[in-house]
């Protein structure tokens, strides 16, 4: 047959009207932030948005981010490789270094969390508003396969988003090359004659992600290619989209909300709910009241659901928040614990305690007399007897313990979400603090951990 080759067609490189299609999302931002590990893939991103820069006549700032994590010996090299690539493309890099001791255990995981700390943390200096990632089609269904075998439910298996606005440390994380197979990425760099970084940890079979590329290649000669899988995940992720967008009216229809804190809802409402929606929503009213994304074992997520709906009544504590069932409703709130919020001195005219609480000086500079001495922090800390505070019906006093305060170094109290029965203001009269409750950042089904210590759940 004369239209089959004699040796496999090699792919192509991006065209500048497909790599324009799929820059076209960057053109709205103004500063932006690309994480450059010197691979093929994020080298790629770097060469082709560079061009794509040029070409269009993009306006905004870019940089490069590259983390030399210190765990091979080559790293470093790595990271200068890729400062100079930047700069050959007009792009100014700053490489950030993980320092301090390393884990033995799960090294890959540890990396990557520490990873988006660096780019957090220097993002939040340099006020990029986005991390822009070469995440392509073969991640995605690696990270499929990954996520199946660990047992996970919709949530895990549901794609990574092309645009995801609360990604880790809260980043907005995008990710325009979701629909590209990596093979053409580095088909893009060989038509340039370029070469990239070669980690040898990607061919190493103790790494689940190694072992997990070549069951890739066998399933695809069985018919399910990265291009099948992904489309799989796809589905899945407009399913938990509508799913979260039920669960945000849920909590809307049946959860009270306090402005210091706690929650309460129904309990006869809540065992009306489906059980894969009650389940959502337990994780999204414990995310609320701590402000953390919660990672909540399955199992220990079952058994409070079951316990909410069968006990007559009943106390439990899960992943930094207090349940307790009483008189037919339930209350959630944050536990003090033995680590009760931070008490911080506030030094800016602006800021957020406890990821749950934005602060503001609204008028006027912080006094000098008490040398930047407003304090805010947990109400089971502040200066003022219990005996001092009007506590709101209906509400147990526990439940407010890890309300906001906010006082000055002379132990007077300013602020407070509950009432008491003097509220002092701080000796300068020009000083007015507002509290302002933060909306809820984290994924309403954020990853729920199944009982093998991996990504599982609903």
């Amino acid at each position: 047959m004369h239209n089959v080759p004699d040796e496999p067609v090699e792919p192509e490189g991006l065209p500048a009207d497909e790599a324009d299609f799929l820059f076209s999302g960057l053109k709205s931002f103004s500063r932006l932030a690309l994480a450059v590990s010197g691979g093929a893939d994020s080298l790629g991103l770097l060469v082709l948005f560079s061009e794509w820069r040029e070409r269009v006549s993009w306006q905004g700032d870019a940089e490069v981010l590259c983390v030399d994590h210190g765990l091979r010996p080559e790293s470093a090299a790595e990271a200068e490789f890729v400062a100079g690539a930047a700069a050959e493309h007009g792009l100014s890099c700053r490489i950030l270094r993980w320092t301090g001791e390393k884990p033995a255990s799960n090294i890959q995981d540890e990396a990557r969390r520490a990873r988006y700390r660096l780019f957090a943390d220097h993002m939040a200096q340099s006020g990029a508003e986005a991390l822009v990632l070469a995440h392509h089609m073969d991640d995605q269904a690696e990270t499929f396969l990954d996520r199946l075998t660990r047992g996970s439910g919709l949530s895990g298996l549901s794609a990574m988003a092309a645009d995801e606005p609360h990604g880790p440390q809260g980043l907005r994380l995008l990710r325009p090359f979701l629909n590209l197979r990596k093979e053409r990425l580095e088909a893009s760099l060989r038509e340039r004659g370029l070469s990239w970084c070669l980690d040898p940890s990607n061919q190493d079979p103790k790494y689940k992600r190694s072992r997990l590329r070549k069951i890739t290649s066998l399933l695809a000669e069985e018919g399910l290619t990265p291009e099948r899988i992904a489309r799989t995940a796809d589905h899945l992720r407009r399913a938990r989209e509508a799913l979260e967008a039920t669960v945000r009216d849920l909590a809307a229809r049946h959860v009270a909300e306090h402005a210091a804190g706690p929650l309460r809802m129904s309990r006869e409402a809540y065992a009306g709910i489906a059980e894969d929606l009650r389940l959502r929503l337990l994780n999204h009213v414990v995310g609320r009241v701590t402000g953390v994304h919660p990672r909540i074992r399955f199992q220990k997520l079952q058994a409070l659901d079951a316990a909410l709906i069968r006990e007559p009544s009943c106390r439990h504590t899960l992943a930094g928040a207090l349940i307790e069932v009483d008189a037919g409703r339930i209350h959630i709130w944050r536990e003090a614990g033995r680590a009760p919020p931070e008490t911080l001195v506030i030094t800016t005219e602006a800021g957020i305690w406890d990821n749950r609480y934005g602060y503001s000086l609204s008028r006027g500079p912080l006094p000098q007399e008490t040398d930047a001495g407003l304090l805010i922090g947990p109400l089971c800390n502040a200066p003022v007897p219990a005996k001092q505070i009007r506590w709101p019906e209906g509400w147990p006093k526990e439940a407010f313990a890890c309300s906001p305060a906010v006082w000055s170094r002379d132990g007077v109290l300013v602020a407070s979400c509950v009432p008491v029965e003097q509220l002092s203001v701080s000796n300068d009269d020009s000083i007015q603090l507002d509290l302002e409750r933060l909306p809820i950042q984290a994924k309403l089904t954020a990853t729920f951990v199944d009982d093998g210590d991996t990504d599982g759940g609903i």
